[in-house]
């Protein structure tokens, strides 16, 4: 997420320097080097998708992969030009914490905790549109408190994934496993940006060199939850030894 805090209106000269952009930690790139990693893992997906028995939960997945590259696209642009961003990030949030849930729910095996997942899925839909329609009253403020439920939600849907693959590890190798490295991502996206993204309409007239590490922080942990979704897509493909 590439956040703009409504209170913040002298932010956008704080990401320019000579009208040009402050991209990540390269102002050499005329996009985002998370959004072309976002790109990747799209392309990457969708090569998946040409085998001929895909896992069941890739074809979701990769509409999910668009989703977010047409959503952080959009953020991404609404920054450069000054613009608010936080509606769109608003109303994915609700869907990206709703399909992280169904996808750890996909990766179990025992029945009572699918149960408990599902109910998760049901209830965050309601709880982020009561605290944006009743608590904080806007989609132009980030909606910090059904943020940080939904966090601690994925959180701990990850938490059950990892003791079950403790519990029943099965027999293939971890590495190798998609769910592995999707379940790590989730886990540690939300375990960090719980403390910065809990806090952003609270901040403020903090020094220009804050809000530089403040975005940095964030392109990070993008580039990394969106790596390992790479990883998670090349575990998908079946790579054949060429003949010696």
């Amino acid at each position: 997420m590439w956040v703009i805090p409504p209170e913040f209106p002298n932010l956008i000269p704080y990401l320019t320097i000579n009208m040009r952009p402050v991209l990540l930690l390269d102002l050499s790139y005329p996009v985002p080097f998370y959004i072309i990693v976002i790109s990747l893992c799209v392309v990457i997906s969708l090569v998946s998708l040409a085998k001929k028995q895909p896992p069941s939960y890739l074809k979701l997945f990769t509409l999910y992969m668009i989703l977010t590259l047409v959503v952080e696209s959009i953020g991404w642009w609404y920054t450069i030009h000054g613009k608010n961003n936080l509606t769109f990030y608003n109303l994915y949030g609700i869907i990206n914490i709703v399909y992280s849930i169904y996808l750890l729910r996909s990766f179990l095996l025992e029945g009572k905790a699918k149960h408990v997942f599902g109910w998760l899925m049901l209830a965050y839909p309601f709880i982020a549109l009561i605290n944006i329609g009743f608590i904080q009253k806007s989609l132009q403020h980030f909606a910090t408190y059904s943020y940080i439920v939904g966090a601690v939600m994925v959180v701990i849907c990850c938490i059950c994934y990892f003791y079950q693959r403790i519990k029943y590890p099965g027999r293939q190798n971890l590495l190798r496993d998609p769910s592995f490295w999707i379940a790590t991502g989730l886990l540690f996206f939300n375990s960090i940006s719980v403390p910065y993204l809990g806090i952003v309409n609270f901040i403020s007239n903090i020094p220009q060199y804050a809000y530089k590490t403040f975005f940095n922080i964030n392109a990070i942990i993008n580039i990394i939850l969106y790596s390992l979704y790479c990883i998670s897509s090349l575990c998908s493909l079946n790579f054949r030894k060429l003949p010696s």
